[in-house]
């Protein structure tokens, strides 16, 4: 579940009302030295905490899991697999493999990988999928591990199985209802909880569409002591992150004996770095006067650049003012439900009412931006009046990177389209939806441009 961009930059000085640091973090460990020359005026030293000691043996046996191990369920036979384009057409693709990914929006697996995509393996005679098909995505052309699939389109691909499955009889797959807002966007957390009710009783009510949200970028893990979009879950958990392969075929008995796999998994993913900007180099006169605006403006609530990690800071749905739903959901008896399991048992799982600050280590590598993907570009989140209301995701397409703005190309519509395919209904975001507002963070409203351009710069080297 991608954390994308939940806040930026923030008002003058600071940022403005309850955004504080995650009470139960593990507290300071001093400060790191500013970057001499660079910073001149800065005199606050941020409030850093030790990097993470990663066992490097275990972080490889979670790699070779990742990429070679059962990591997913069984779901569905290769056969099915490979004529899933029956579903849409009656003639056969010059390149079958090539259009199931585009329809899905799968990204392209960096081996042969038996012809399958990023995300999933050949088993036999059946297909087993795993995370990779939500956290590894196409960045400016490339595959990166890590990062958010902004343009896989779930729910359509279930809908396309089931229909096949009446066509030509097997065994159709009953995953929960997994909602997809649009490309990339996900009510993971819903579906979570329709999971955790089959396992069990809740003690009160539930929320089973509980808001949307993109993939976080794997690789800020090791930065923050809070995880999932309203830092609702501690960094240390695991078992939470196993629990979405019981939607793909995996049962709670296959992931508990799995878990010491799982376990340097997360190792594994605490080594991941962020990719390096791959366009032309930014002014260095430009990146470090945005480094100065960055820690004279931003860091009250993200982390520092001069910090390995810090504290998640928590900022109230209220102030940030972005879209309330995914916050506002996720209250006590869902995190009861969860706490009560096998999956949350032993973790400090809570309703914070409020959204986390995301590290920043690689931002430009996880557009779209704010924690719903509702803004496209960078430059939309430090500027709310070049925020489209309406825009379509430019496909799989290799030039859809755009380097100035920081972000996604995309195509800017005047309304959301009528009643249009099925297929091409979530490549468009229409920000009027509940769950996919892009209002809020207006922080960086208060810069001039010149400010916002050298943040901009700067941002490009994290």
């Amino acid at each position: 579940m991608r954390l994308s961009l939940a806040l930026l930059l923030l008002v003058l000085p600071a940022c403005p009302g309850p955004a504080v640091p995650d009470a139960g973090a593990e507290g300071d460990a001093g400060a790191a030295a500013a970057d001499a020359g660079i910073d001149a005026g800065v005199t606050v030293e941020p409030a850093c905490l030790p990097a993470l000691v990663v066992d490097a043996d275990k972080a490889d046996a979670g790699r070779q899991f990742l990429f070679q191990g059962q990591v997913g369920g069984q779901m569905v036979p290769r056969l099915a697999f490979d004529n899933l384009w029956r579903v849409w057409t009656n003639v056969p693709p010059a390149d079958a493999p090539a259009a199931i990914r585009e329809r899905y929006g799968f990204a392209p697996a960096l081996s042969a990988n038996d012809g399958l995509p990023m995300g999933f393996r050949a088993d036999g005679a059946n297909v087993r999928v795993d995370c990779l098909v939500c956290h590894a995505g196409e960045v400016a052309g490339q595959t990166v591990v890590g990062a958010g699939n902004n343009r896989v389109d779930l729910e359509l691909f279930i809908d396309d199985l089931k229909s096949l499955a009446r066509l030509v009889g097997f065994p159709a797959p009953n995953p929960p209802a997994l909602r997809t807002g649009a490309r990339g966007v996900n009510d993971i957390i819903g579906m979570t909880m329709q999971l955790a009710l089959r396992q069990g009783p809740a003690p009160g009510p539930v929320n089973t569409e509980v808001g949307f949200q993109d993939a976080p970028a794997w690789w800020t893990l090791a930065d923050k002591t809070r995880i999932y979009t309203d830092g609702s879950g501690p960094q240390t958990a695991h078992r939470t992150m196993m629990a979405t392969q019981l939607a793909f075929g995996a049962t709670q008995q296959d992931l508990e004996r799995l878990e010491p796999e799982y376990v340097a998994l997360r190792e594994y993913l605490l080594t991941l770095k962020a990719p390096a900007w791959p366009f032309a180099v930014p002014e260095p006169a430009a990146v470090a006067r945005g480094r100065v605006v960055f820690r004279e403006r931003c860091t009250s609530c993200h982390r520092d650049d001069r910090c390995d990690r810090a504290e998640t800071t928590l900022v109230a749905r209220e102030t940030v003012g972005t879209d309330a739903e995914r916050s506002a959901k996720y209250g006590p008896n869902e995190v009861a439900l969860i706490s009560s399991s096998w999956f949350g048992q032993g973790e400090s799982y809570r309703s914070t009412g409020s959204y986390s600050a995301p590290s920043l280590r690689g931002v430009w590598a996880s557009a779209p931006y704010l924690h719903n993907a509702s803004v496209p570009t960078l430059e939309g989140v430090l500027d709310s009046s070049k925020r489209p209301r309406f825009f379509r995701v430019m496909g799989t397409r290799r030039d859809d990177y755009d380097p100035v703005g920081v972000g996604l190309n995309v195509e800017v519509l005047p309304a959301a389209p009528v009643n249009p395919p099925r297929a091409e209904r979530s490549w468009v975001y229409d920000t009027t939806r509940p769950g996919l507002g892009n209002q809020g963070h207006l922080f960086g409203d208060a810069l001039t441009p010149a400010e916002r351009k050298d943040v901009l710069a700067f941002l490009k080297t994290q």
